[in-house]
């Protein structure tokens, strides 16, 4: 009986970790969001891109901010390093 109460706690004990670390893996998955860290990732991708040109940025998000109004910051700096790697490929 102490042995079959083992196991099952054993299981339950798997379960919940494989549970608890299947959730964390799905936060940690990318800047999809529009929260503040996938504006963080968004900023610091678009800093790499642009050699640190903070300038450059700030004004393709004024850019696209008049476009898109009600825009978070995520998605109008996704759209400006959306825009800059298309322009950068031509």
């Amino acid at each position: 009986m102490d042995a079959l109460l083992l196991i099952l706690l054993l299981g339950a004990f798997v379960w919940a970790l494989l549970h608890v670390t299947r959730h964390l893996r799905s936060a940690r998955s990318g800047p999809r969001g529009s929260g503040p860290r996938a504006e963080r990732a968004l900023e610091e991708e678009l800093l790499r891109l642009t050699r640190g040109n903070r300038g450059a940025i700030e004004r393709g998000v004024t850019a696209q901010r008049r476009r898109h109004p009600d825009a978070s910051r995520a998605d109008l700096l996704r759209r400006v390093r959306d825009e800059y790697l298309r322009d950068r490929s031509r």
